[in-house]
């Protein structure tokens, strides 16, 4: 797989060991103008420690699916469990093996294609399960576990598709993940409604944008638009459309568009 190019900004710019949208415990009564780029990473590491206490007792080898950069495997394996993890993307490759010294085991694969060598207690999918296709990802999810095994998802799922919106193209649908977790041998034991403790990110990032990103590139526009009129007329006449479609695309920033049709959910499954 290609570098998911996105995640690599992401990661670089926050300079965080996570890329998840991280758990704030008291969202009403934040300032969202006011958050820092310290404040999210904090809320992030908060995140897996809330992620974690949804980890049963008789857990201990755990494969991480869609690692990232590394921040929860870490997290977990000073909490003492046996970590592998999982990611088709370079970028994630290389900055596993420096992190950990070439120490974590890596495996460099979709999860739909992985073919395990191990049986674990416990698949921990934080912000990947999207990523997987349904059908395939709970049949590698069974093989992969012990009879009595633990998929632990925590993700965004579409509840209403009444509409058109770009949340609805990165998602699953809940209630079709939940049908086919069940069919396919995993009971739900515990879920967790988590989309408010999320959503002060998302606040967060549009601000940024609309108070910096957005004047920055208004005055450059002007700029070249006074000094090099020609330049101006043939960058707008190449970049338009892209530039539009981008725009239609910070629906997906808003917390507001957010809730309309997606919840951000922890399931805990046990395979059957």
């Amino acid at each position: 797989m290609a570098i998911d190019h996105v995640l690599k900004l992401y990661s670089e710019t926050i300079q965080s060991p996570y890329l998840h949208y991280g758990f704030w415990d008291n969202p009403s009564s934040l300032n969202t103008d006011l958050l820092s780029i310290e404040d999210i990473v904090l809320a992030q590491g908060r995140y897996i420690e809330h992620l974690a206490s949804f980890i049963p007792e008789n857990v201990n080898k755990i494969i991480d699916v869609g690692c990232g950069v590394g921040g929860n495997a870490a997290y977990l394996k000073e909490k003492g469990y046996e970590i592998e993890v999982l990611s088709p993307d370079v970028y994630q490759e290389e900055v596993i093996k420096e992190k950990f010294n070439g120490e974590m085991r890596f495996y460099k694969t979709k999860f739909e294609d992985f073919k395990s060598q191990n049986v674990y207690d416990l698949i921990l999918e934080s912000e990947s399960a999207c990523y997987i296709k349904i059908n395939e990802g709970f049949s590698s999810a069974k093989k992969a576990l012990r009879d009595g095994g633990y998929l632990l998802a925590a993700d965004y799922f579409v509840y209403n598709s009444d509409n058109q919106s770009p949340h609805l193209k990165s998602s699953h649908k809940m209630d079709e993940y939940l049908t086919k977790a069940e069919t396919s041998g995993f009971t739900l034991l515990k879920e967790y409604d988590q989309t408010d403790n999320t959503m002060p990110t998302l606040d967060a990032a549009l601000n940024f944008i609309n108070r910096f990103i957005f004047p920055t590139a208004e005055y450059l526009q002007n700029s070249i638009q006074r000094k090099n009129p020609k330049t101006y007329r043939l960058l707008k006449s190449l970049l338009q459309k892209k530039i539009s479609n981008k725009m239609d695309q910070l629906d997906l920033m808003s917390s507001e568009e957010f809730r309309k049709y997606r919840k951000y959910m922890i399931y805990l499954f046990q395979k059957v």
